[in-house]
């Protein structure tokens, strides 16, 4: 798997460590985003009254 980032990072001109360190960073990323995962608390609903102003309702999702 090496030989073919080392390959292809040639093919782009670029140095084949800055492919390995992007590679790396993404895995880092990616455990963090699975320990760690992003929810929305909140909800925002936004409503137009008759005289044309509107009106924005925010409610806070149960956990």
């Amino acid at each position: 798997m090496l030989e073919s980032m080392e390959y292809f990072s040639y093919l782009l001109g670029v140095e084949p460590s800055w492919l390995s360190l992007i590679v790396a960073l993404l895995l880092i990323l990616g455990i963090v985003k699975c320990i760690y995962p992003w929810q929305p608390k909140w909800k925002a609903e936004e409503t137009t009254k008759e005289d044309g102003s509107k009106v924005t309702k925010y409610y806070r999702l149960d956990e």
